[in-house]
């Protein structure tokens, strides 16, 4: 594993908002299942990380994903019966004491969220959250080495944008949504319907590399929500998904400067002025 690196300085040509409308950002990998990675292991990971997360919870594990390419992507319509050689081993859910920030662990994949829990709550940055995420990385693969539970082989990463935008007063969904975007809805208003009830969007781009091969997607979500508050939102989520080249903490450390270029510059084109001007954007 590469020893480390030093935090990343935000590029100075990337767009920036003062009031960003993020409400969770998740930075996570998936890599070989670690079968040795049983229930006692967990709670001694616990122990390097009880410090700043001080609340353990249990919950299903995750499915492996990965981001295929070809002209027909299989469509996957549901699992076939397995026969496991363990029984699923549950994913481990590890908060803060204010639950804003969130460490997910299980046999196959690590994640860490940071989440929007009161309207006082200052996202952290990107460049914060990644310097974090590596520390925990290296931490765990450290532990799993030593205990001789496997090393740590990466095969996708992930990292996912989540946004409210709060509808006005008497705003409906589909207005909100319209608001949002900038022109993509348009050709939705029919003449003899007038507009749809609410929206919901789904984009999906390729990510290609410098040798132009496609190497992760840029996923890109709008659907109608609401809060725990009974507050109606719009949420937008912008995801990019793919395998890290090379598959170890130098790819895995590139892959998310990228991902984060490819989101902020995604977010930035497809929305519209006036939000711009609503976030307060800087440049």
């Amino acid at each position: 594993m590469n020893p480390g690196f030093e935090m990343p300085v935000r590029p100075a040509n990337l767009p920036d908002f003062d009031k960003p409308p993020i409400a969770e950002v998740i930075l996570g990998v998936q890599f070989n299942s670690l079968d040795k990675l049983l229930s006692p292991y967990i709670g001694l990971i616990w122990e390097l990380f009880r410090g700043e997360f001080e609340i353990v919870e249990e919950q299903p594990p995750l499915m492996p994903v990965f981001e295929t390419f070809g002209a027909n992507p299989p469509s996957i319509v549901g699992w076939p019966l397995q026969v496991l050689p363990l029984p699923p081993a549950p994913r481990v859910f590890l908060f803060n004491s204010s639950r804003t920030k969130l460490l997910q662990l299980q046999r196959d994949r690590l994640l860490h969220n940071w989440r929007k829990v009161r309207e006082s709550d200052a996202y952290p940055r990107f460049e914060t959250m990644l310097a974090a995420f590596e520390d925990y990385f290296k931490r765990i693969a450290n532990f799993t080495a030593t205990h001789r539970l496997g090393e740590i082989e990466l095969n996708q990463c992930e990292l996912t944008y989540i946004n409210h935008i709060t509808l006005r007063d008497g705003e409906r969904f589909f207005e909100a949504t319209a608001r949002l975007f900038n022109g993509i809805l348009g050709p939705a208003v029919l003449d003899f319907l007038g507009e749809p009830d609410d929206a919901r969007l789904t984009l999906r781009y390729i990510i290609r590399s410098q040798q132009n091969g496609p190497m992760a997607r840029l996923l890109v979500q709008a659907e109608p929500a609401r809060k725990l508050d009974g507050t109606n939102i719009v949420q937008l989520s912008l995801t990019v998904r793919g395998a890290p080249d090379p598959p170890d903490m130098s790819g895995m450390h590139a892959f998310f400067l990228s991902g984060r270029e490819h989101i902020v510059k995604g977010f930035t084109r497809l929305t519209s002025p006036v939000m711009h001007e609503e976030w307060g954007r800087s440049r």
